[in-house]
């Protein structure tokens, strides 16, 4: 794993409040299929509800939670760094490539394609990143869902 990667993976964090809504719905769901399972004294029940944890996980990735939370944090940081980026550009003309010669608004246009470079880039390594989280998670709970409706019936026999 590279520095870069490293350090995307501790500053893209999914927020907690996203986890947890992840995880309530599963819970619900086991929480009742698990009661019909014992109340009806079939564990058919819980296989048919382990089917719906699958199409559960498969409905978040379809959802694009993770496109609407990006789009947010990208709202935040936009109009913030462009005035950084534009502050670095005027005080390292050099790496630039500007000269003396350079308008105002030539240097601006310089900063602001340097500006959507960096978000471009920022852009693609936060959505890589929290892409690998999400997909963990999705597959955690698809893979619940599966083995319950692999195996739940085999509880009957016991």
């Amino acid at each position: 794993m590279t520095p870069i990667d490293e350090l995307a993976s501790k500053a893209f964090r999914i927020p907690t409040h996203y986890v947890v809504v992840a995880y309530l719905p599963m819970l619900a769901v086991l929480a009742v299929g698990a009661w019909l399972s014992i109340h009806c004294n079939d564990w058919l029940w819980l296989a048919r509800f382990g089917a719906f944890l699958v199409c559960l996980a498969m409905m978040f990735e379809i959802t694009g939670v993770l496109e609407r939370y990006v789009k947010r944090v990208f709202g935040i940081v936009e109009g913030v760094t462009a005035e950084v980026v534009l502050m670095q550009v005027k005080r390292l003309p050099h790496l630039y490539g500007i000269r003396s010669e350079y308008t105002d608004q030539q240097i601006e246009d310089i900063a602001s394609k340097e500006h959507r470079r960096r978000l471009k880039n920022l852009d693609d390594l936060m959505r890589s990143t929290l892409a690998k989280k999400v997909q963990k998670h999705e597959f955690i709970i698809a893979s619940i869902g599966t083995l319950l409706w692999a195996f739940a019936d085999l509880l009957n026999k016991l």
